[in-house]
């Protein structure tokens, strides 16, 4: 059964903005231009949400800190298994997670209860006209639009598996540079405009080198106190993570462009990957020494004097010996040979009954 988005705005219901949830693929939400479902709100992330879609299974992945699920905040990277009824809020907005029948009823309602009778006639009569002239195709208009579904599906696949720069600049002007080379450049160019390539002659005062390697991107500062990462000075390299904010020092050197906002985005799958995995690693194991094994055998028995250091001593020793001699850790030399007869003579056995009953 197909899902749909519900999306209200401050508590009335926005029509246009009713997105169905395909079956597999991802679904973006935020207010970027590129986001499958754009909601304009300053209080909105370019990339509020990332909705990933195997089957029946709808996973919500919260990309930054300001949603809310059910009444619950959502930190960043947060993971929910979306179902029936669920309530989505960020900004002015609430998407409501339902069946797509449901939803397609209560927007039906909306739009009867608002809309005036002629425009209501002159719709079902552009639908009736949409519907024959589909079955006249043959039903090519479904086909060609499943296709342009299933391209953005894609298209939106290959561009969430890259990392990216999103530069904002104060007119709100919005800029992506994808990070397609092991290395390229962060500055300033000749017309005052942050810019970020791998071409040093359209930067004409750098302020960082970037590195992309199998483990993530690496943000080399070329001066001391010339970029801000998170309202803190870059003195030395850094791995970026998702939704660093970078702001570089001005072109005159004078004082740090607060205007211009860099955010750095990681792709969609390492995201989910880095919620699955545990956070810390656990600590490593350590092997005690003959001394260690006595020190601590010696603390339980607070009065032993140097005599039963020394046989305390001696023991350790000796079970550490003991540990180093056995093959594998775990069999003696005798265990070893006395395995190795056994499996001859065994075999020898088998092979008489085999060749002879």
């Amino acid at each position: 059964m197909s899902k749909k988005f519900l999306v209200k705005n401050r508590e009335t219901i926005v029509p246009e903005l009713t997105r169905e949830i395909p079956e597999n693929g991802i679904f973006s939400i935020g207010n970027d231009p590129s986001a499958t479902l754009e909601l304009k709100d300053n209080r909105v992330a370019p990339e509020q949400f990332v909705i990933v879609c195997e089957g029946t299974q709808v996973t919500l992945m919260c990309r930054v800190d300001g949603g809310q699920i059910n009444g619950q905040s959502l930190p960043q990277g947060s993971l929910h298994n979306l179902q029936p009824k669920d309530v989505i809020g960020v900004g002015d907005y609430t998407l409501i997670f339902d069946t797509a029948e449901s939803v397609e009823a209560i927007v039906s309602s909306f739009v009867k209860k608002h809309s005036a009778p002629e425009n209501s006639a002159a719709s079902d009569l552009s639908q009736k006209n949409q519907n024959k002239s589909r079955k006249k195709n043959g039903g090519q208009s479904e086909t060609l639009d499943s296709q342009r579904s299933l391209n953005d599906v894609l298209e939106e696949l290959r561009s969430d598996e890259k990392f990216y720069f999103q530069v904002e600049d104060a007119a709100g002007e919005k800029r992506r540079f994808y990070v397609e080379s092991e290395e390229m450049w962060l500055g300033w160019s000749a017309a005052g405009k942050c810019v970020i390539g791998k071409n040093t002659a359209d930067i004409e005062i750098p302020r960082a080198q970037i590195r992309k390697d199998w483990s993530g991107v690496v943000l080399y500062p070329l001066q001391t106190e010339a970029i801000r990462l998170n309202s803190e000075m870059l003195s030395e390299p850094h791995r970026l993570k998702n939704d660093d904010h970078l702001i570089l020092l001005a072109k005159n050197n004078a004082q740090f462009d607060k205007t211009m906002s860099i955010k750095f985005h990681e792709p969609t799958a390492l995201l989910v990957l880095d919620s699955i995995l545990p956070k810390e690693l656990p600590p490593p194991v350590l092997v005690k020494t003959a001394s260690q094994i006595a020190d601590n055998r010696l603390k339980s028995n607070a009065d032993g004097g140097e005599a039963d250091r020394q046989t305390i001593h001696s023991t350790a020793q000796q079970s550490i010996s003991r540990g180093k001699s056995r093959i594998f850790g775990y069999f003696t030399l005798t265990e070893i040979m006395v395995m190795t007869a056994g499996t001859l003579i065994a075999s020898v056995i088998i092979f008489f009954v085999l060749e002879y009953f």
